[in-house]
């Protein structure tokens, strides 16, 4: 066989993958992920970011199909791909490992000039918030060993979303994923936290709002995100195609105005990202007599 002849092969064996999770039989192909399983811009992932992310997704055992569990996240041409772990599904994994023992956790405050860790994540008046931490008990090869991790919430804190609402909240996840992460490293190779990546800055703060679509990164000039920006004219054209393979080109548009309308809205062109998200939404659910059922015949576009 020729070296091309065995590059090509092993290229087209890399485009998917199969195997088993807790009694569950996965396949994953690059068009698959790119069409379900990415958060953000789907058509900025390259197929070497896919075919990481499937061979990870294997390799660790995780199952993408499951809601919440792992997913691939592009926001920017100019940033990486980023393999997150959804929060319950990354400390199941470490709840599961049959070497875990325990797990403690808490926040660091500042005390007049004392300085406390303290359980829990309830902030008492007259404290100020340093950091958090956390301990993780495990047993390997017969002996009880112990992981540790503190973290500083100067370090991590950019006081937006939930950051500026739960710092408490935000930064004990931080300590408990990175403290996870110590405990197991063999299990979490490849794979971090949605928290944990959130905090980092490898994906945007704001990301948390959003679910699907683009997350609108800051503009060049610095200036920061609206709350609800107005889609862009991809997402216009996302929405419409989604449309139309679901009720037929002929009746697609006035689907769309009739939805809009709902939402006070007589075109998509201004329309905000919260609106789009949740016709997007409707539309997967929605019964289409009762859509066109005094619809007034009027163009969105």
């Amino acid at each position: 066989m020729s070296e091309v002849t065995a590059l090509s092969k092993a290229e087209q064996n890399a485009l998917a993958v199969s195997y088993e999770v807790l009694g569950t039989h996965v396949e994953l192909d690059l068009q698959f992920v790119k069409k379900y399983l990415v958060r953000g811009r789907a058509d900025l992932v390259s197929d070497q970011e896919v075919v990481f992310f499937m061979n990870t997704c294997a390799g660790q055992k995780l199952n993408p199909l499951v809601q919440g569990e792992v997913y691939l996240i592009k926001y920017s041409k100019d940033d990486p791909a980023q393999m997150v772990v959804g929060k319950d599904a990354y400390l199941r994994r470490a709840f599961d490992h049959p070497e875990y023992l325990c797990k403690e956790d808490g926040i660091t405050v500042k005390r007049g000039d004392e300085i406390v860790q303290k359980k829990g994540c309830c902030l008492y008046p007259g404290e100020e918030l340093i950091g958090s931490w956390c301990y993780v008990t495990f047993s390997r090869m017969n002996k009880e060993r112990v992981a540790f991790k503190e973290v500083a919430l100067s370090e991590y804190n950019k006081g937006m979303a939930n950051w500026k609402t739960k710092p408490a909240t935000m930064i004990n996840k931080v300590a408990v994923s990175q403290c996870v992460r110590d405990a197991f490293p063999k299990d979490y190779t490849g794979v971090y936290s949605e928290d944990e990546m959130v905090a980092s800055g490898a994906i945007p703060t704001y990301y948390e709002d959003i679910v699907d679509g683009d997350p609108f990164p800051d503009d060049d000039d610095g200036s920061q995100i609206p709350d609800d920006p107005v889609i862009t004219q991809e997402q216009r054209k996302e929405l419409f195609k989604k449309a139309q393979s679901i009720i037929g080109i002929e009746t697609a548009n006035e689907v769309i105005m009739k939805i809009i309308a709902e939402h006070g809205y007589t075109s998509t062109t201004a329309m905000p990202y919260s609106v789009w998200s949740a016709v997007m939404e409707r539309l997967e659910t929605m019964e289409e007599p009762d859509i066109i059922d005094g619809y007034d015949g009027e163009e969105v576009m």
